[in-house]
């Protein structure tokens, strides 16, 4: 399996860049991908937003880069790139910004591939991530028009009932907030309404 991770996007809902906010002493991207790496065989991480302070926040990561140019035309843009990188694998599509996405989770995400084309993290209801994908994907999704989410409703796919940490991105000050306030618990996240959150 192969998790493209983004990296690349502008943070404007935050006002800074989110994935370089720190948390337990680690930037909130270095420990998302720390995840990534745990149950992925291949990470790439797609670049273009201030890149060069996101790859020093990654040194040292086993990591692939991929630089979007295009990355203030939007995530659409950058997944691409991704997925232009990925070889002869199944891949997931990941933001950077959900530090406390559950590896147990992933797994069993991915473990669905075997009987559907494309399936993707929920939270009651709410769409989450990883959204992971069957190879067959690769070419039929560069050669799409339309979004992402747009392919995924005219393909079809498993939603599959997982963690809060599956929608928990951390991409307001709120949010960055209620990530500190609560040191990542997920059970106090949800006891504070997620719904607020998601």
């Amino acid at each position: 399996m192969t998790t493209i991770v983004l990296a690349a996007g502008l943070s404007e809902r935050m006002g800074k860049n989110k994935l370089l906010l720190p948390f337990r002493g680690e930037a909130i991207i270095a420990i998302t991908v720390k995840n990534a790496l745990s149950f992925s065989d291949r990470v790439i991480v797609v670049v273009g937003n201030e890149q060069e302070r996101i790859r020093k926040a990654l040194l040292g990561a086993n990591v692939d880069f991929v630089f979007n140019k295009n990355y203030k035309e939007g995530q659409r843009t950058s997944a691409l790139e991704g997925v232009k990188a990925v070889e002869d694998d199944d891949f997931s599509i990941l933001p950077g910004d959900l530090p406390l996405l559950k590896k147990e989770d992933a797994i069993n995400l991915f473990s669905k591939l075997n009987e559907n084309s494309i399936v993707r993290c929920s939270f009651h209801n709410i769409p989450g991530h990883p959204v992971a994908y069957k190879k067959e994907n690769r070419e039929r999704l560069l050669a799409y028009p339309g979004s992402m989410k747009d392919y995924l409703k005219e393909m079809g796919f498993l939603s599959l009932p997982s963690s809060l940490g599956s929608i928990f991105d951390i991409d307001t000050p709120e949010k960055y907030q209620a990530l500190l306030e609560s040191d990542g618990n997920l059970s106090i996240l949800e006891r504070c309404c997620y719904i607020s959150f998601s």
